[in-house]
């Protein structure tokens, strides 16, 4: 049952790697998402592996060395003399004691509320047209966190988010190909990297290939 589960994990981890990398735009993008399904594919093959040798050993190992036979042990006969039988005593009455019902205490428990995530501070952007108003710099992530702000330049093509740990390389997480004016730009499912500080990235492209300076916050992932 174990090793189902982990089988599945390596198949939803090929699968999201395959849906990244058709959504790669760059060379480095598919290298990173190539890397990942060869791993998934490799840990896959390894818990097939396991699974098909506990098959084997289940199954085969019994037939090849039966299990010893029972030879039952003989019980010796013992002959003991009659009892005598005792007369009938006439059983003393007990008296019944009379116990008092223990009293029953109610414990009041106050839940603690959770402390409100953090919300950070305000971006920021160095352009007008590329900019996040949510969430802002330093907040905190849980799950999946959406996107609001603006991608609106002159000859405008596409936007898309990155993200990465500081000092990393930025891998890609989403594009779009609609400018918007200032609203919702998309979500992020904060859940599929480890707990820890990001940095996160808004691009916007325009047609000839040529962008703006990104939009970076950081988050807090947890």
């Amino acid at each position: 049952m174990g090793l189902g589960l982990i089988a599945l994990v390596f198949l939803r981890l090929m699968w999201l790697a395959r849906k990244d990398r058709a959504r790669s735009i760059f060379t480095l993008e598919r290298e990173t998402t190539r890397a990942r399904m060869a791993r998934a594919f490799t840990g896959l093959m390894v818990v097939l592996s396991l699974m098909l040798g506990i098959y084997y050993l289940s199954r085969i190992t019994p037939e090849v060395i039966p299990p010893p036979p029972d030879i039952p042990t003989p019980t010796p006969m013992i002959e003991f003399p009659p009892t005598p039988t005792p007369p009938l005593l006439l059983p003393t009455p007990t008296p019944i004691p009379t116990t008092l019902p223990a009293p029953t205490v109610i414990i009041e428990i106050t839940p603690t509320p959770a402390p409100p995530p953090v919300q950070g501070q305000p971006a920021n952007c160095p352009s007008p047209g590329v900019s996040i108003t949510q969430p802002g710099d330093g907040a905190v992530a849980l799950g999946v966190i959406q996107i609001n702000g603006a991608a609106m330049i002159e000859n405008f093509d596409y936007y898309k988010f990155e993200f990465r740990a500081p000092g990393g390389d930025w891998n890609f997480i989403e594009r779009h190909n609609t400018p918007v004016m200032g609203g919702v730009l998309g979500s992020w499912n904060s859940d599929t990297v480890p707990p820890g500080q990001y940095e996160f990235r808004l691009m916007v492209v325009d047609k000839i290939g040529n962008y703006p300076n990104p939009c970076v916050i950081r988050l807090a992932v947890q």
